[in-house]
């Protein structure tokens, strides 16, 4: 567009003509109006133009002009205007600041997310660690550390359920180690003290014919023990499950034998006298030579040698419970020791349940 701005000083008016970019000059202006500009104009001053777009957004270019005092400004070279600014160019710099916005509300939703997928970690991973656990930090595993050897404690590692809780198969990322890895709910914390130490204990334990506790960890409301896995998993299933190959007498035997072999070393050889108070054929698990190792010291108790207390507790499970006899505490030991023997003794030789 074109846009003439002519003055009359002797009429005062004031008339603003307008049309398209290479229109001659219309006779009739758009705007005419009489106004007083004297008191406005300088001897010396300095000519500008603004413009106003209400609260509307627009832009304003201006190619050329001329002025002229006391007679016609001289027409402008329309050839010789530069060309307007492109459109391409706003646009861009409209898609800068949308970019800008977008890519900043993109971060603090990164930052959100990361941080509640933080915060979720931690939930997820959290455990349950009291000042008096330091000292047994090296037989405590992480929480993440058996979370990620289960695959998230997943239905298809599930070795089996109990009535102390379900066993899940795992191995170790950082060495390998295959493990076995009971969860026991314990809702109550009194006496997990003497409980926790108890099993730092039994970690101890060192035999060929026992599976090796190599640890625990401990959450709100669960308790996790880290065995040894058994490859060929427990005696319980090998007996009964007509599916698995034949048990013949002289492996029978072996087994049998083996776990007398442990007995002996709870009962007699160790530092302390150990009663596991449930020996069953499932909690008897076969290595992959088919050695019989007893396990889940769940129930197991420690005591001095010669300082074997008396107790009219039924512990155990249905079918090898037992109290304690009176006398004197080697004898007591001895009763404990060959108590639960023949009832396993029975299901290992017939098979019965």
């Amino acid at each position: 567009m074109q846009v003439w701005i002519d003055f009359d000083g002797t009429e005062m008016q004031l008339k603003v003509t307008l049309s398209p970019l290479g229109v001659i000059k219309p006779l009739i202006p758009l705007l005419s109006s009489t106004v007083n500009l004297s008191e406005i104009f300088l001897e010396e001053m300095f000519v500008g133009f603004s413009s106003s777009t209400g609260s509307f957004s627009s832009s304003h270019y201006i190619l050329g002009w001329s002025f002229k005092m006391n007679g016609e400004a001289r027409p402008l070279n329309i050839s010789s205007l530069p060309s307007l600014p492109s459109r391409k160019t706003r646009h861009n710099r409209l898609a800068l600041a949308l970019s800008l916005s977008l890519g900043i509300a993109l971060l603090v939703l990164l930052a959100i997310s990361a941080g509640l997928f933080i915060l979720a970690r931690k939930i997820r991973y959290s455990e349950l660690l009291e000042d008096w656990e330091e000292e047994y930090g090296p037989q405590r595993f992480s929480y993440k550390d058996l979370y990620d050897a289960t695959r998230g404690f997943k239905e298809a590692e599930l070795l089996g359920v109990g009535g102390f809780g379900r066993v899940y198969r795992g191995a170790l990322s950082s060495s390998g180690m295959e493990i076995a890895v009971k969860k026991v709910s314990h809702e109550s914390r009194q006496g997990m003290k003497e409980f926790i130490a108890e099993i730092a204990s039994i970690g101890r334990l060192r035999h060929r014919n026992l599976v090796q506790l190599r640890g625990y960890c401990r959450r709100k409301g669960e308790l996790l023990l880290v065995y040894d896995y058994m490859s060929n998993g427990s005696l319980d299933k090998l007996i009964f499950d007509q599916r698995r190959p034949t048990f013949d007498w002289k492996q029978r035997f072996h087994v049998l034998r083996g776990v007398a072999s442990g007995l002996l070393y709870l009962h007699e050889e160790w530092e302390k006298i150990v009663i596991h108070r449930d020996v069953k054929a499932s909690n008897v698990l076969l290595d992959g030579e088919l050695n019989g190792r007893l396990g889940d010291f769940g129930l197991a108790r420690l005591y001095d040698h010669g300082n074997y207390p008396m107790t009219t507790h039924v512990v155990g499970t249905v079918g090898t419970s037992h109290r304690s006899s009176r006398g004197p505490a080697g004898a007591r030991s001895r009763l404990m020791s060959t108590h639960s023997g023949p009832c396993f003794s029975r299901r290992l030789a017939g098979g019965g349940q």
